[in-house]
């Protein structure tokens, strides 16, 4: 194969952008038809590819034969490449099938907003470079424009691909907030709550506005804020996370010194950081607080609130004997579904260790999630079931209704 020429660029965050050296390539077709999702997941995969079989699970072609769901492929894929032909696309092989792996092109290089954010956070997760750090941070940080495709919310595999950067984007922004914090540099870190305010309007980045507008003594600007955000929540979501009466800012000013010296003690104990991507992991007597106060926040909300036990169940009944080296076997399967689990469910999401051969689980939804993450879950751990030997008994409850119970 020559070398590749040239070189195409294409944007997910914040809206779907695709380039060819500098210059616009203007795509007509609704993303949500199948051939432009093979074009955008083609894309994403870039130059390692992606498997037929892959490709077919993404695009969901539910109740069919496989050979129906690969004839459907086909036919898509001869869709895409003539839209590619119509479409000012420089000449060359596109949309290439070789040994059961699917390409976009193997005559260019392909580079993108999520793959660059990638090699960053990699190298950021397994080799921190601490001079480096901050930069690292930023580039992240700006490379972030928003949800991963918005226009594709319907389709599980943008959905899942959504939470991933999401939780990518907020945990590298706490880590460059903690650096300007402890600098004390608050008009820096004002500016980068404010970008975040705007783009992910209910992650609460008002809280950190208002914490450095206190910081600089702008009491009337935090109080703006405040009543602004108050609104929004209060008209969306049916809470007031922010205190709602500023009158006492004006007190405020003539003790800050005090006050900002309270706050800081009541914030790092508040504090998560150093913050790890991923679900929340809390005790059980902590697991019943927050399921006690989820349940009020939902009668306001609406969103569905669902309780998953899980069980690791042994194939042979030897693994019940109780003896000390069985049980360091199950303490082993335990950490290690752990470590699968917290990785499946999200970072809105509640787990707690219940036995020692349980966890439990609070999931929050909104509207049609329930079964495409109930779905992902027990893919996720399928293998892990056939590697142990053993299998994950699934029980699931909605916590508003406490005498109903479904089981998969």
């Amino acid at each position: 194969m020559e070398a590749q020429r040239g070189g195409f660029y294409a944007r997910f965050l914040g809206g779907f952008f695709l380039e060819f050296e500098g210059k616009s390539i203007k795509i007509t077709k609704n993303l949500k038809q199948k051939s432009m999702q093979i074009l955008l997941i083609l894309l994403k995969a870039g130059s390692e590819g992606i498997s037929r079989s892959q490709l077919i699970e993404m695009l969901e072609w539910e109740g069919e034969l496989y050979e129906k769901k690969l004839n459907n492929l086909r036919c898509q894929t001869c869709k895409l490449r003539k839209f590619i032909c119509e479409s000012g696309f420089p000449e060359g092989n596109y949309i290439l099938n070789l040994k059961g792996q699917y390409y976009f092109s193997l005559d260019y290089k392909i580079e993108t907003d999520i793959g660059r954010i990638e090699k960053i956070y990699k190298k950021l997760r397994s080799q921190p470079d601490l001079e480096k750090l901050e930069a690292r941070l930023r580039e992240i940080y700006d490379l972030y424009q928003g949800e991963f495709l918005p226009s594709l919310t319907a389709e599980e595999w943008a959905v899942v691909e959504n939470a991933h950067y999401h939780t990518i984007y907020t945990w590298s922004l706490n880590r460059l907030c903690q650096i300007l914090r402890e600098r004390n540099d608050y008009s820096g870190l004002l500016q980068l709550s404010a970008k975040a305010s705007q783009i992910h309007p209910f992650d609460e980045w008002q809280a950190v506005q208002i914490e450095c507008l206190m910081a600089q003594n702008k009491y009337r600007d935090a109080a703006e804020i405040t009543e602004k955000a108050n609104e929004v929540f209060a008209k969306e979501l049916g809470i007031v996370p922010f205190q709602k009466r500023m009158e006492g800012f004006s007190e405020s000013e003539r003790k800050v010194k005090q006050d900002r010296e309270i706050m800081d003690q009541v914030m790092e104990s508040l504090s998560e950081e150093p913050r790890e991507p991923g679900a929340y992991q809390c005790s059980y007597s902590s697991f019943i607080d927050v399921c006690r106060f989820l349940v009020r926040v939902s009668e306001r909300t609406g969103k569905e609130l669902l309780l998953l036990l899980c069980t690791l169940n042994w194939d042979s009944k030897e693994h019940l004997e109780e003896t000390q080296e069985k049980d360091e076997t199950l303490k082993k399967q335990m950490k290690q579904f752990e470590r699968i689990l917290a990785g499946l469910i999200r970072n809105q999401d509640v787990y707690t260790q219940y036995s020692k051969s349980q966890f439990l689980v609070l999931l929050t939804l909104a509207g049609k999630e329930r079964a495409s993450i109930i779905k992902r879950l027990c893919q996720g751990w399928k293998e892990f079931e056939e590697k142990e030997n053993l299998t994950i008994e699934l029980e699931i409850q909605a916590l508003d209704t406490f005498f109903r119970k479904e089981a998969i």
